[in-house]
């Protein structure tokens, strides 16, 4: 029996070990791959994009610098030579850039415990970039910066600072101090944005129960080199509005009335007129073509040239009151509304007051050429994200009074029309 024992315990054994031993190796890949995903994730975790000036002048080289190190201490880091970013602005296709690395040193680095290490890398704009630019690494995983990129123009006297043979290779990017002003807000406006305010409200007045909806929106066709420019096509805008009522109460719901309002206009956002008073002036001017697709005797139609300044009064970013008077002609035939101007008259006057990010109201007014033809639209907001943790848009209620609230009504006095609803904008 011992025999056999020791006999079958040594076959065992002789079974076992390579067993275990191949159960080891694997273990062992195993483990090195944890442990080399995990050191793979704390150095990319450990590394982080510093955000240069918000304001870039694009005619100098981009210089961007990785900042790597973290609290942990005891990390290694390859540090490449080349840094791929992606580069992006509005509504332009993506493009890739490798900057170069300006400061010789190792390709490798060890950090204590608190220390950290600027490693910083240099690179060519393409021209095509424009505005605002999101760029983003390739190779890291840090957040990606947004830079409003500037290009001083030579004929206003905006010259690129120039370097000092002394000086290293790559001065620090400081914008250029010149002329016409931008404010910081303006500036990193988007290329497309909002024109007038865009929802959807319901309500019933007097038994008429209906909805009414708009999209607004104005395009800058052009991006300029420097976003401060004043040319004219540089500062030229398409706008488009369009709204509809809709009678819920009706068989089949029909809709009725839709405006369309496309427009083409030149619009300063910022004049630099100010002083203790005043917190800003704008302008836009321009043409308007005002329609509601329909035909016989249900059509309507209008163009105006307008000139429409708009001026604030106290501080943009508490309350503060926006007067815009709007002053229009009419240009070519009214025939589907010849006696719209008794109506509507020549001037629409907005008064707005409010918070960015508290209530908001505004009204608009009109004023015919007949004694008692006129209308008021007032409107009502507050930011939803005050009421709804996470949310976006606006609580948004419209009170309207007068005659045309569509255009097809133009000269009929409406019953007074509350709606309450949902913003995007105001």
């Amino acid at each position: 029996m011992n025999r056999r024992s020791t006999a079958s315990q040594q076959r065992l054994g002789t079974l076992r070990i390579p067993k275990l031993c191949a159960l080891y190796v694997l273990l062992s890949r195993g483990i090195f791959t944890v442990a080399a995903t995990l050191f793979a994730q704390q150095a990319c975790a450990g590394v982080a994009l510093l955000q240069p000036a918000k304001q870039y002048d694009a005619s100098k080289p981009l210089v961007l610098t990785l900042l790597f190190g973290d609290d942990a201490g005891g990390d290694q880091y390859q540090i490449p030579d080349t840094l791929k970013v992606s580069a992006s602005a509005d509504m332009t296709a993506p493009a890739q850039l490798v900057l170069q690395r300006i400061d010789a040193g190792s390709s490798t680095i060890r950090l204590a415990q608190g220390e950290y290490r600027k490693v910083s890398y240099a690179g060519t704009l393409p021209p095509s970039l424009r505005g605002i630019v999101r760029i983003e690494p390739v190779d890291y995983d840090a957040a990606a910066i947004l830079v409003t990129l500037v290009r001083p123009n030579p004929a206003l006297g905006e010259l690129p600072q120039s370097n000092d043979s002394a000086a290293p290779a790559i001065a620090a990017n400081d914008p250029p101090v010149v002329a016409p002003p931008g404010a910081v807000d303006l500036l990193n406006a988007s290329r497309i944005s909002f024109k007038d305010p865009t929802y959807f409200i319901i309500g019933n007045s007097g038994g008429d129960v209906s909805a009414k909806f708009q999209l607004s929106f104005k395009y800058r066709i052009f991006q300029p080199d420097d976003p401060r420019s004043r040319g004219p096509i540089d500062n030229l805008y398409f706008g488009y509005t369009q709204f509809s009522i809709w009678d819920l109460q009706a068989p089949s719901s029909p809709f009725r009335d839709t405006n369309y309002r496309p427009s083409l206009f030149y619009f300063l956002p910022d004049l630099g007129m100010t002083n203790h008073s005043i917190s800003r002036v704008s302008l836009a001017t321009g043409l308007e073509h005002e329609s509601n697709g329909q035909d016989g005797i249900k059509s309507r139609s209008l163009n105006i040239a307008f000139v429409e300044p708009s001026i604030s009064f106290g501080k943009l970013d508490n309350y503060h009151l926006t007067v815009a008077p709007k002053i229009y002609t009419y240009l070519g035939s009214l025939s589907d509304n010849p006696d719209i101007a008794d109506y509507r008259g020549n001037v629409d006057l907005k008064i707005s007051f409010g918070k960015p990010d508290g209530i908001g109201l505004s009204t608009l007014l009109r004023k015919g050429r007949n004694r008692n033809a006129g209308s008021a639209d007032n409107q009502l907001s507050y930011p939803l994200s005050r009421l709804i943790p996470g949310a976006a848009g606006y609580l948004f209620a419209e009170y309207f009074y007068g005659y045309g609230e569509s255009l097809l009504n133009y000269n009929q006095k409406e019953t007074p029309q509350f709606r309450i609803g949902f913003s995007l904008s105001r």
